[in-house]
């Protein structure tokens, strides 16, 4: 039972090297029979199990796929965030409470800005589902590998993020006091290049952008 534990766990080491250590993997097996007994067979398997491990993580390509898997979930969460602003607006539109309507009635905005504002709100909760698909598209683009997608979605993103905040600042921009909660729509599209940015220098990569 300890020995078939063993070649199980020297199996698991050859596949988790990296390409370029797969060699190792017939040498690891090799060795494992000369092992004096079933408790020596598994406590060499287990060393190879982790130097496996340290190879792995040494690994460039390994690295690199993490870093931009963990820039796709960042994008994720972004696109997860844009949906939900959508359906808010989507529920003000049917008679929910809308804070940002309050506020300007607050401020005292005139008749004309408060018409200006009703007719922006169907296109600012489009820009919003536009840019949850282009968020969700550039990270599955990251989690391919497929960078030169991702820098197109990212610009469209980046695009219909400057409509929103045109149109946002068009409308409170003379009002004191109101929020600009579209600004940090801007921060997401250029957020994600320079965490793409930071992690291809960091590894330096040797693929094209």
């Amino acid at each position: 039972m300890m020995y078939r534990l063993a070649i199980t766990l020297c199996r698991a080491a050859g596949h988790m090297l990296p390409a370029a250590r797969k060699p190792w993997a017939d040498a690891m097996t090799a060795e494992l029979v000369h092992a004096e007994d079933d408790r020596a067979a598994l406590a060499y398997a287990g060393g190879c199990l982790l130097a496996a491990l340290r190879e792995r993580l040494r690994d460039f390509d390994t690295r690199f796929a993490a870093g931009l898997w963990s820039i796709a979930v960042i994008t994720g969460l972004f696109a997860v965030f844009q949906f939900a602003c959508a359906a808010h607006g989507i529920r003000a539109l049917l008679g929910a409470r809308d804070g940002m309507r309050e506020a300007l009635l607050h401020q005292g905005a005139s008749p004309a800005l408060m018409a200006s504002y009703e007719a922006a709100r169907p296109i600012v909760i489009g820009c919003f589902i536009i840019l949850g698909c282009t968020h969700l598209a550039a990270a599955w683009f990251l989690s391919r590998t497929q960078l030169h997608r991702f820098l197109i979605t990212w610009s469209a993103a980046l695009l219909v993020a400057g409509v929103a905040v045109t149109i946002q600042l068009s409308i409170v921009w003379s009002l004191d006091g109101m929020p600009s909660e579209f600004h940090a729509l801007l921060m997401q599209a250029v957020a994600l290049p320079a965490l793409l940015a930071w992690s291809h220098g960091r590894h330096r990569y040797p693929g094209r952008i």
